[in-house]
């Protein structure tokens, strides 16, 4: 089973902008809680975006229950 590892750059965009989002709106207060919101998915997007794809994804052995890392398909 694979677990954690996408390829995908929309993927990461849109999961690194989630991210960005929920710390942003964790940091910001008041009426800059939405400004701080919505610059945390900005930056979370592009640094989502900008991942390197040749990396290693964590596998685990439904057999044993063991994880190793392996490099992506």
């Amino acid at each position: 089973m694979l677990a954690g590892c996408t390829d995908n750059q929309g993927v990461n965009a849109a999961s690194g902008a989630l991210v960005g989002a929920a710390v942003g709106n964790q940091l910001g207060s008041g009426k800059g809680r939405t400004a701080a919101t919505l610059v945390g998915a900005a930056v979370g997007a592009q640094v989502g975006a900008n991942q390197t794809t040749s990396r290693l994804c964590t596998y685990r052995n439904s057999q044993t229950g063991q994880t190793y890392q392996a490099a992506c398909p």
